[in-house]
């Protein structure tokens, strides 16, 4: 019986506690949006290249932290541009 008193202790406590201590509110951090990048219409490409380019190719994006995608786009848009 004797939980029950400290419980019911501790709960009129709470209920003090609220009365005396004015509500906060949670602080909301406001971000503008961004606009959306516009969507670039894509098409696949299928192309059998040697299996060591390809392996060398796989280790540069891990070094460069691109992916297979980005480092071939850069280098066609390159070669066409020259």
């Amino acid at each position: 019986m004797a939980k029950t008193t400290e419980y019911q202790d501790k709960l009129k406590g709470f209920a003090d506690r609220i009365k005396a201590e004015p509500a906060q509110l949670p602080v909301q951090k406001v971000t503008p949006l961004q606009p959306a990048p516009k969507a670039i219409e894509e098409q696949q490409l299928n192309v059998w290249i040697p299996k060591d380019l390809i392996k060398r190719l796989k280790v540069k994006g891990v070094e460069t932290d691109q992916t297979l995608k980005e480092m071939v786009t850069e280098a066609l848009n390159r070669y066409i541009t020259e």
